[in-house]
């Protein structure tokens, strides 16, 4: 019956003509459909590479820490190889087949984008359909059927795919609690002055450990980090359109010294704010965003 049977489309790629060391090297891209309990994989052998499956239709299951995770439509599970995890169709708990679309593929110098990924998303993740990233899977899977496969181009479109995700964590919405609602607030309002995230938990009334921890958990930065990327920003802001000496820039973004500030801009920035300015300039940007 149409709709009820296995059905494989996916393409698998070994390049003689790439370079040695690619940036990222696309392995396989695939759509499928399963029907029966027989779609079982172990990750404990495979090959050394990551795995982004995303459900188009019905579900499947992931076992991450020993703990089964129901894959239905919207998601996708993000998987570093080798590694203990697996994933199957549980037939008997499945109306209907499971249908997906995949990538696998390698990661060179883009490894840390893949530790971003981890990081800030997790290893289940869900997106629309019409998101960034489910869109490079769908072309490059169309780009897959062609012949002549020119490999610059599909590695470029893996790393288009892990930029788009990355991105994700910028756009997805997450719950907050009014501890972390209150902790941003008091910080957006405060950032000028020389507070310090104890000085952000008493606000809270909790401990200064556990609204870092709790911080981290929802938004996957320190509040100390949020902190300083709230002053950076307004840092930049005035170094780029405004004279005003580094003594004033320091004291109106909330750093404690004008020594301390040059110190977390040019950790932050690669250069000095004498740097920034200058290069600012040089280049005719009437503005510039971190």
């Amino acid at each position: 019956m149409q709709g009820k049977e296995d059905m494989k489309d996916n393409y698998a790629f070994h390049f003689l003509n790439d370079v040695e060391h690619p940036v990222v090297r696309l392995n396989a891209v695939g759509k499928e459909r399963c029907c029966t309990g027989d779609y079982f994989w172990d990750n404990k052998n495979r090959p050394e590479c990551y795995l982004f499956q995303y459900t188009l239709n019905g579900s499947g299951t992931v076992k991450i820490d020993g703990e089964a995770k129901i894959v239905d439509k919207g998601k996708g599970f993000f998987l570093k190889m080798p590694g203990p995890e697996c994933y199957y169709f549980d037939e008997q708990n499945n109306e209907g087949p499971w249908e997906f679309i995949y990538i696998l593929f390698e990661c060179g110098a883009a490894v840390e984008y893949c530790r971003y990924i981890e990081n800030h998303l997790g290893r289940i993740i869900s997106l629309p359909v019409y998101s960034g990233a489910v869109e490079w899977i769908f072309e490059l899977h169309v780009q897959a059927k062609r012949t002549n496969q020119n490999p610059f181009l599909l590695g470029s479109m893996v790393f288009s795919f892990l930029c788009a995700l990355c991105g994700v964590g910028k756009e997805k919405e997450k719950a907050e609690s009014p501890l972390i609602v209150g902790a941003k607030t008091y910080m957006e309002e405060m950032f000028m002055e020389p507070v310090g995230i104890s000085d952000v938990a008493a606000a809270c009334h909790v401990s200064q450990s556990h609204l870092s921890r709790e911080f981290c958990k929802v938004t996957g930065v320190k509040p100390s980090e949020y902190l300083t990327k709230l002053r950076l920003k307004k840092a930049v802001d005035m170094l780029a359109g405004t004279s005003v000496q580094l003594a004033h820039v320091s004291g109106a973004c909330g750093f404690s010294s004008a020594n301390y500030f040059q110190k977390v801009f040019k950790k932050h920035m690669g250069m000095s704010p004498v740097q920034f300015r200058r290069y600012v300039k040089s280049e005719g940007y009437s503005r510039f965003q971190i």
